[in-house]
């Protein structure tokens, strides 16, 4: 057969007869409809690609403000118009956002913290470099432009969880400087269940006169004690708040305070020949 090309598409075939008339056959070469074809396919799935792999967008609908056009015959014709923009999800959802702990202050320490609130957030404002205030009986802390380090808001809600616990100020700066320092608390009723004058009783061995065994065990274990109520409270590194939970779990049990003492010494002995 006698084909001629007629263009790049297209091609005729002068020998195709329909009766007795010839008829020129058009023949779409099929070669570049295939190629159309992958082209159009390849566009469509870029599309779906970028949509899917790229950042992720979401429509949000904005009134535009009432705009003026002029008509054909330059009449003022007023228009709303509903605009769709295209806004771009952040993949860091911690740009330019500030993180902020809430801490709720017990009734018996609200007088103490306003008395005391300067020499308390000296260091949070000064070193930490973070914002903070009181909202009736809570304090808030957040981070801001100045802050180095996200970690610093943790460490000053510990600093301020341990002045509410009865701790002082002094006392509590140290979970500032060092790191390896935690707080444990725990009951009298959770060594053992004491009632009435027996739980009173309790509590007077493990303060001692006007304190002794009290500073005697924290002397001894390098620790600080806070007693509230039937409520305990240990500052200090993990081996020291476990010699210093043992010692008061033993005169809550019932051990004298002679044998508490001796054993206490053997520790200091102990601790200054490791060192």
């Amino acid at each position: 057969m006698a084909i001629k090309q007629i263009n790049k598409y297209i091609y005729i075939d002068k020998y195709a007869f329909k009766g007795d008339k010839m008829t020129k056959r058009i023949i779409k070469n099929s070669a570049t409809i295939r190629d159309d074809r992958k082209n159009v396919t390849k566009e469509k799935i870029e599309e779906k690609d970028n949509g899917v792999n790229g950042e992720e967008t979401r429509n949000v609908l904005t009134l535009e403000n009432i705009l003026q056009d002029n008509d054909t015959d330059n009449n003022k014709k007023v228009k709303n118009k509903l605009i769709f923009k295209n806004i771009k999800k952040n993949n860091d959802s911690s740009i330019n956002k500030n993180e902020m702990r809430i801490i709720t202050i017990p009734r018996q320490r609200i007088s103490s913290v306003k008395n005391n609130w300067l020499e308390l957030i000296k260091p949070i404002v000064t070193n930490l470099k973070l914002e903070i205030r009181m909202n009736k009986d809570k304090i808030e802390v957040r981070t801001c432009k100045l802050t180095e380090d996200k970690n610093n808001l943790q460490k000053s809600s510990d600093y301020i969880k341990a002045y509410l616990l009865g701790f002082s100020i002094e006392d509590a700066l140290a979970l500032l400087r060092i790191d390896d320092l935690y707080i444990e608390s725990f009951q009298i009723k959770d060594v053992k269940i004491l009632k009435g004058d027996h739980l009173s009783r309790c509590i007077g061995r493990i303060c001692g006169s006007n304190g002794s065994t009290k500073y005697a065990i924290e002397n001894a274990t390098k620790t600080r004690i806070v007693i509230a109520g039937d409520k305990i409270h240990i500052l200090g590194s993990f081996n020291n708040i476990k010699m210093a939970r043992y010692s008061i779990c033993s005169l809550i049990l019932g051990s004298t305070q002679g044998k508490i003492f001796n054993k206490l010494n053997i520790l200091a002995k102990r601790l200054k020949e490791r060192f």
